[in-house]
């Protein structure tokens, strides 16, 4: 039994469909966590979340691919693309309202399409800071990384972060953001860093 914050009633873009927005306070649930466990998860482009434990150098859990991701979203920018191409020559009437229904309903799937496999990335960081117990998840911030580069365009880190900062919560892990500057040429045993460190 959850608690009732606030709801609201709306139509959806079509006027035709009624939408219940109901928000609701979900406790934490009770979880055995240890303090002395960290999970520290390295946001990349061809993997889009690497997980490994601060004390235990094995435990490791690859989550996702650049392949995966890529795939789908090129292939929908490209069609509306296409669409876009078309609209160009097109002046008018119901031609342009159908070929801009058909846009837009591109654009919903594609947003769908990244929020849906950002859910399935975090839901898997989550469950392995679970597995191992950890009472803290250490995320690189990203805020001011932004590139033109289109794969970091594409690829929707503030959205990860945000779920996996909101999934953790649900059960007392603690999610805290670190500065990412030389993290993967710092020794996770000694702390030393040097700039050939991630050759070995």
């Amino acid at each position: 039994n959850y608690l009732v914050q606030g709801s609201s009633i709306q139509f959806d873009k079509t006027g035709k469909k009624i939408i219940l927005n109901l928000s609701l306070s979900i406790p934490k649930r009770n979880s055995d966590l240890r303090e002395d466990t960290v999970v520290g998860v390295d946001l990349g482009i061809n993997i889009p979340a690497v997980c490994g434990l601060n004390n235990d150098n094995y435990a490791r859990e690859f989550i996702g691919s650049r392949d995966d991701f890529l795939r789908i979203r090129r292939k929908i920018q490209a069609q509306k693309k296409r669409l876009q191409k078309s609209l160009k020559n097109t002046n008018g009437g119901h031609g342009r309202t159908k070929k801009m229904a058909k846009f837009d309903s591109l654009t919903d799937y594609e947003r769908n399409w990244v929020k849906t496999y950002n859910h399935m990335v975090s839901h898997r960081v989550v469950k392995f800071a679970l597995d191992n117990h950890a009472k803290y998840i250490n995320l690189e911030d990203l805020e001011g990384y932004d590139s033109s580069d289109f794969i970091l365009r594409n690829w929707s880190y503030y959205e990860l972060q945000q779920q996996i900062t909101c999934k953790a919560n649900m059960y007392g892990i603690e999610v805290r953001k670190i500065n990412p500057y030389h993290t993967s040429q710092i020794c996770s045993c000694c702390g030393e860093w040097h700039e050939e460190n991630r050759e070995t």
